[in-house]
């Protein structure tokens, strides 16, 4: 298997090559005998799917074989639950999943929620008002259900792409019933700066958590939500410790998520930042990566 602990590329010439494992300065990198995993938190746009939702055909074994060998297997991701859901139902996976980015952990297939915190009711209000004042597209997450204020492009490209069903209701996006779980807001990557900047003067910034999972995605959950939090959460739910869990990422989002776990791995085409948390990167990009990631402790 291509996959180089840190310190191993120093001085080579081809440590900054695509597509070959790297390990990022600043880490020690793995112990030759580190124990396999009891629990695997896999992100999903970046890291499981390649860009059009490619599953790369050796996910599906690796995964198979960690599970059989007895190891939990939960997909984490920005996504709404039920979208979650559907990749873990492909993968064959029943038990616990992160959604959310954090913000939810819940069972499949028979949908216990061991986790949820939503987005405190004022503050996601106030942010929902500051988005419809400057004319931002933003969908609101509640009850596990999309609803949008108007439908465009957008709209239909992110039900496509996460399989979910919309609902155009203005009125309860604009007079939130309930807290939802999760904000988002699509627009252009240049004005993301500003974006940030209005719904953090629009309400106390330490109520809200915003995260950019794509340049045009800002994800709005509640204070003290994020990926790491959650998988803090499901291996104490689960008598696990931290060491004993491993964490596969790609984007600035699953920071957090890596920094919690006790082995921590970036696919090969992670973000800068993601590829300096990790311990090592694999060869491989996408679902290659996460494949290589698990067989490494799993057989192949």
């Amino acid at each position: 298997m291509n996959w180089e602990e840190a310190g191993d590329t120093e001085g080579r010439e081809d440590a900054e090559q695509p597509g070959t494992a790297q390990a990022p300065k600043g880490r020690a990198g793995l112990h030759p005998h580190t124990e396999p995993p009891r629990l695997i938190a896999i992100d999903i746009d970046g890291t499981l799917l390649a860009p059009g939702n490619v599953l790369a055909p050796a996910v599906g074994g690796a995964v198979a074989r960690a599970t059989a060998s007895g190891a939990t297997v939960a997909l984490a991701s920005g996504r709404m639950f039920v979208s979650v859901a559907a990749w873990a139902g492909r993968l064959g996976l029943r038990g616990p999943l992160i959604a959310y980015n954090g913000a939810m952990v819940r069972t499949h297939p028979d949908g216990q929620t061991w986790w949820h915190r939503p987005v405190p009711l004022a503050a996601a209000r106030a942010a929902v008002a500051a988005c419809r004042s400057a004319g931002w597209y933003v969908q609101v997450y509640l009850d596990d259900q999309l609803l949008v204020p108007w439908r465009d492009d957008r709209t239909d490209w992110y039900s496509e792409n996460s399989g979910v069903p919309f609902t155009v209701d203005p009125e309860r996006v604009y007079d939130l019933p309930a807290a939802p779980t999760k904000l988002l807001v699509i627009e252009p990557a240049e004005r993301m700066p500003d974006i940030r900047a209005a719904l953090s003067a629009a309400t106390a910034p330490e109520l809200l958590v915003m995260a950019t999972s794509f340049p045009h995605y800002l994800e709005v959950t509640a204070p003290d939500v994020n990926k790491g939090v959650a998988l803090t959460a499901l291996g104490q739910r689960l008598g696990l410790p931290l060491t004993a869990t491993m964490a596969i990422g790609d984007g600035n989002n699953d920071l957090s998520m890596l920094g919690a776990a006790g082995i921590r791995v970036a696919v090969a085409n992670a973000s800068p930042d993601l590829r300096k948390a990790a311990d090592v990167v694999t060869g491989g990009k996408y679902g290659d990566g996460v494949a290589e990631a698990i067989s490494r402790f799993y057989g192949s």
